[in-house]
């Protein structure tokens, strides 16, 4: 078998970790049950990760650089209004392909007395909404009329994200995601969020 490099083994020993944390929870997650998982001794997965913690980082680092390559596809979009459809279907597809992720989103045991993920977990909601909020203004800057302050609508969208992402966490997966969300974007729709109520070209 040829030696991973070292990149994929630091995605390996981060996908291992996510399966552990969605099994078993975060208590379960431990240095000694990685290097059971992976197949490689103790002391080669702290080579690439200081601690826990460190694997965490990694994974939210994961969800961040996602966010980053779903703007610069939102953006080529030619409507506000498709590039905010992208925008929030792409999560629900994003989480529909990988449910074990809401394990590490939603785990108070992870964050809960965590000072530094807290605020790592922090900066990826904040880069969400700092997106969101340039979709806005790039669109006012063409001419578009936002009925509504960018940063209030952003909250609102990302909040709808969430709570949709986390009512399909509690129901064990049991409907498709990326359908509940495509029918919530209707409904938004129907609102005026994300048409003529909010936008106007």
């Amino acid at each position: 078998m040829p030696r991973l490099s070292t990149e994929e083994r630091k995605e390996q020993i981060i996908n291992e970790a996510i399966k552990i944390i969605h099994e078993e929870g975060y208590g379960a997650l431990s240095i000694r049950e990685l290097s059971k998982r992976v197949g490689i001794t103790e002391p080669a997965i702290y080579r690439h990760f200081l601690n826990k913690d460190d694997i965490i980082k990694g994974i939210l680092d994961r969800i961040y650089h996602f966010g980053n390559h779903l703007f610069e596809r939102a953006k080529t979009k030619e409507t506000l209004t498709e590039k905010l459809k992208m925008f929030i279907i792409s999560h629900f597809e994003f989480f529909e392909d990988r449910p074990e992720m809401t394990s590490v989103v939603f785990s108070e045991d992870i964050f809960l007395h965590n000072k530094e993920l807290e605020t790592k977990l922090g900066e990826l909601m904040k880069q969400r909404k700092r997106m969101l909020i340039q979709l806005f203004e790039s669109a006012q800057h063409e001419g578009v009329d936002i009925k509504g302050d960018p940063e209030d609508i952003s909250l609102i969208l990302l909040g709808i994200v969430r709570m949709t992402v986390l009512e399909w966490r509690m129901t064990v997966f049991k409907h498709p995601l990326k359908k509940r969300g495509s029918k919530l974007l209707k409904t938004i729709e129907g609102m005026g969020l994300l048409s003529d109520g909010v936008i106007h070209t």
